[in-house]
């Protein structure tokens, strides 16, 4: 168990620090997060009240769309460098290559979401209700969606078109926990509707068990094809 938690450490270490050192990544993500944070801007027209009410959605929709570009960049860079098939070829367990791409990809999102929100309640002068609850939606909605993605990313990465299947298919299935997030992010920063907040929190928990799960199962079988 120590050798699995060591090896799995050894991957996300790798895929952080080359993220770190590249920089293009996360630039390039933040900076299509802030253009398309004012395009629906521009979009919801002069109002700030209307945009200030869509504000949890557009974060989540902005992120799902960044999120989608920061995945494919970085199993993108993998095959170009021929390290994921060294990576197949290693003798470690499949598990711990997707915990360890899986986690990597977690860390990279959150961090670009720490540097994107924290800008947005600036602009928009919004206060907080709670910033550690607010750390955990963020932590969980990024889980489901990176374990997901890193899933769906191992399945279309030598399909041809792939930079068009792999939205089609994460958004549809990412409609559960964007319900979940949105509703407990707008709780957050307004404090709308706050009865059914636990309700909100079970089923983003059930759906990130689910995801991951499914995801975990799923990969072993799609690294082999």
């Amino acid at each position: 168990m120590q050798l699995f938690f060591r090896h799995t450490l050894i991957l996300v270490w790798k895929d952080v620090l080359i993220d770190l050192r590249r920089k293009d990544n996360l630039l390039s993500i933040l900076l299509f997060s802030i253009l398309t944070l004012l395009v629906f801007q521009f979009a919801l027209g002069e109002e700030p009240e209307v945009f200030l009410l869509a504000l949890p959605g557009v974060i989540w929709i902005v992120f799902l769309m960044s999120g989608v570009l920061g995945l494919g960049k970085s199993y993108v860079q993998e095959t170009e460098t021929g390290c994921m098939g060294g990576l197949l070829t290693a003798p470690v367990d499949r598990s711990v290559l997707f915990l360890g791409k899986m986690l990597a990809n977690t860390v990279f999102l959150l961090l670009s979401q720490m540097l994107f929100i924290p800008l947005c309640l600036f602009l928009f002068e919004i206060e907080v209700r709670n910033w550690l609850e607010l750390l955990l939606v963020l932590l969980f909605g990024t889980v489901g969606f990176s374990s997901l993605g890193t899933l769906l990313t191992a399945m279309t990465a030598t399909v041809r078109g792939k930079e068009m299947l792999l939205p089609i298919l994460i958004f549809p299935l990412m409609v559960p926990s964007l319900l979940c997030v949105v509703r407990l992010t707008d709780f957050l920063f307004f404090g709308s509707h706050p009865e059914e907040v636990w309700s909100w929190w079970k089923l983003l928990l059930s759906f990130d068990v689910v995801i991951f799960t499914l995801s975990l199962l799923g990969f072993e079988f799609v690294v082999e094809e």
